[in-house]
């Protein structure tokens, strides 16, 4: 326990809705006040600002173009040049002893001159890396034992060494995601859904990422099948629109299943959401430790995953791991699904046994546990802090 609140910054890049943006909102949320003073440094505006905002934190966002937006000019990149120098000033100014770093390359240079000390958080892939030096970091996070390998086998090239990694589980609110208190008609009735319909549910930013359009390839065969055995299906697919809405909605109408896929907007009730499903899919080319795989499990739904990322680490005789390529795999654990009411329900009993495992409130131990430790070290380094360690 350290004799003050330790004065803490989220330093980011956005404020869109998305896993890794939802999770620090949450940590922001609750992390514990008499421990933490929290503060916000992000470069761009986005969908989550007004629930920041409620948080009453210190927050400051550096340029107006929102995280959506898809286009970079001449002026976004002088925004990011001047935010360099605006952080460095705002971490001097508020006096900032532990820098919480979720992806923000800048962060290290900004803050080199400070006495703060620096801790990174990392997911999946795609943005492990992103930061290619990470020796100025007391601590890195790693949302698994998966990204924690990741970075092991490119130590030397991120010049990282084994005892700065540690592994804390993303979380879920395991209150709020429980099957119970949400009755399935009702959620279902809120989506426009038939109670005689066998859904497969998606929640995801509508990006190529996502690899949304092979979903719906997969639902196709599936379609078909299901006719077949007199079985009405659908396909939801909710989540903000990254640019590829148009091309998805083509694609269904193309692959004549339009009448049976709702693309729904950006939704807060996650969990009643869920509930109106039978099986959650997952079909992304690449991820970390999905939040929203996490939430499904913990409202008992069966999971359809490609084994990237973490997945093939967090899933564990809950679900069917489909090939990245074969939508035909796809389309053969929905109808077996379908076809198997038993394999459902036993699969469901035991995504929420795993679910179990997540709790939120462990995550949030453990982040407030190395946030408090790096405050510590920091202590103990010589003058210069980040600058020392460079």
């Amino acid at each position: 326990m350290t004799a003050h609140p330790i004065r803490l910054a989220c330093i980011c890049d956005n404020l869109e809705l998305g896993g890794q943006e939802l999770g620090f909102l949450e940590l922001l949320r609750r992390l514990d006040r008499k421990k933490f003073v929290p503060h916000l440094y992000a470069f761009r505006p986005g969908s989550l600002l007004t629930e920041i905002q409620a948080l009453r934190i210190s927050m400051f966002v550096a340029h107006d173009k929102p995280g959506i937006d898809p286009t970079w000019d001449e002026r976004d990149e002088r925004a990011k040049l001047h935010y360099r120098t605006q952080l460095s000033d705002l971490v001097e100014r508020d006096r900032i002893e532990v820098g919480l770093v979720f992806a923000w390359p800048d962060a290290i240079p900004a803050c080199a001159n400070s006495r703060l000390a620096l801790v990174e958080r990392v997911d999946g892939s795609t943005l492990s890396a992103k930061i290619r030096d990470k020796s100025a970091f007391a601590s890195i996070i790693c949302e698994s034992k998966t990204v924690r390998r990741w970075l092991l086998a490119q130590r030397k090239l991120l010049n990282c060494k084994p005892s700065q990694l540690v592994v804390i589980p993303n979380g879920v609110d395991l209150q709020s995601f429980e099957p119970s208190m949400y009755d399935r008609s009702e959620s279902r009735q809120s989506l426009a859904i038939s109670d005689d319909e066998f859904v497969i549910g998606a929640i995801a930013r509508l990006a190529p990422q996502k690899n949304l359009g092979y979903l719906l390839r997969a639902f196709r065969m599936f379609t078909d099948r299901a006719t077949n055995v007199g079985r009405k299906v659908r396909l939801v697919i909710a989540g903000p629109d990254f640019g590829s809405l148009t091309e998805l909605q083509s694609a269904a109408g193309e692959l004549g299943i339009n009448q049976s896929v709702s693309f729904l907007p950006a939704r807060r009730d996650v969990a009643r959401t869920l509930r109106a499903f039978d099986a959650y899919a997952l079909t992304s080319l690449s991820e970390g430790t999905p939040f929203t795989v996490l939430e499904a499990m913990a409202m008992a739904l069966p999971i359809i995953a490609t084994p990237v990322g973490s997945l093939p680490e967090i899933l564990d005789n809950n679900g069917f791991l489909v090939d990245l390529i074969q939508p035909e795999d796809a389309a053969r654990a929905m109808f077996e699904l379908l076809a198997k009411p038993e394999l459902r329900a036993k699969l469901a009993k035991r995504s929420r046994q795993l679910a179990l495992k997540y709790d939120y409130g462990r995550m949030l131990q453990g982040y407030e546990h190395v946030l408090e430790q790096a405050y510590l070290k920091r202590d103990i380094r010589s003058p210069g802090g980040v600058a020392a360690l460079q």
